[in-house]
């Protein structure tokens, strides 16, 4: 009955009105395919669906890789590594807000990587005002929020591997690369699979970071679907 009256039946009243003319405020009207022939012909909503793929395409590899880089480490069992775990997971603990607007700050022409970027020899990066980085710095963020957590669960599996296999392939003499290519990457599969996946969801459902630390600019470059939906129907009605 939950799932009925507050998730199904909202998505099926969503697709209804999608056949409709709708403004919030009058009647609906039945409109036919217009809406979808208008979407069609739309730049703006052909330029956030491909920002909307690239973002969930890069933030998913990314933080599947260094999810699993930061596992094999903190696996390694050199000391200090679980503090360092612990200090990193701290990270999805942080309000999201509080997240977006700091990163603003950072990534700022006059903030803190800048400064950083600035000693070892790189000039001005306008991460946040240019069309070329604007996108990066946001799945940068996403990593680095969301990457901690995945480690957590990467590192589960890792720790459940049965060690028999490392115990034959060393006797049978492979080295470390061997053993990870051959041995850990097979059973980590299911894994993998799981957090690409639900990596994905998450990218796909992205709203707050482009809409407060960039507002979906410069221009479009950072708009996502669920930002335009927003703007199309709380702004434009």
């Amino acid at each position: 009955v939950f799932f009925a009256v507050f998730k199904y039946g909202p998505m099926l009243w969503a697709i209804e009105l999608s056949f409709n003319s709708y403004d919030m405020v009058s009647v609906p009207h039945f409109i036919g395919l217009d809406n979808y022939r208008m979407l069609a012909g739309d730049p703006i909503f052909r330029e956030t669906l491909f920002n909307t793929f690239v973002y969930i395409g890069g933030s998913t590899v990314l933080v599947t890789v260094t999810g699993l880089a930061l596992a094999l480490a903190i696996n390694t069992g050199i000391p200090g590594a679980r503090y360092c775990m612990t200090a990193m997971f701290l990270t999805n603990l942080m309000p999201i807000i509080a997240v977006c607007l700091v990163w603003r700050l950072l990534l700022h022409p006059y903030g803190v990587v800048h400064q950083i970027l600035q000693v070892i020899g790189f000039g001005r990066i306008d991460w946040l005002t240019d069309a070329a980085t604007a996108m990066p710095a946001i799945i940068m963020v996403t990593v680095w929020r969301f990457a901690p957590y995945f480690m957590v669960v990467f590192l589960a599996a890792l720790l459940a591997l049965p060690k028999d296999y490392y115990e034959a392939a060393q006797l049978d003499g492979a080295g470390p690369l061997q053993r990870f290519y051959h041995v850990t990457l097979p059973l980590l599969m299911p894994t993998i699979f799981f957090v690409v996946v639900v990596s994905a969801l998450l990218s796909a459902r992205i709203f707050l970071m482009p809409f407060l630390i960039t507002g979906g600019g410069p221009g479009n470059a950072t708009r996502v679907l669920s930002q335009l939906i927003y703007e199309t129907g709380f702004s434009y009605l």
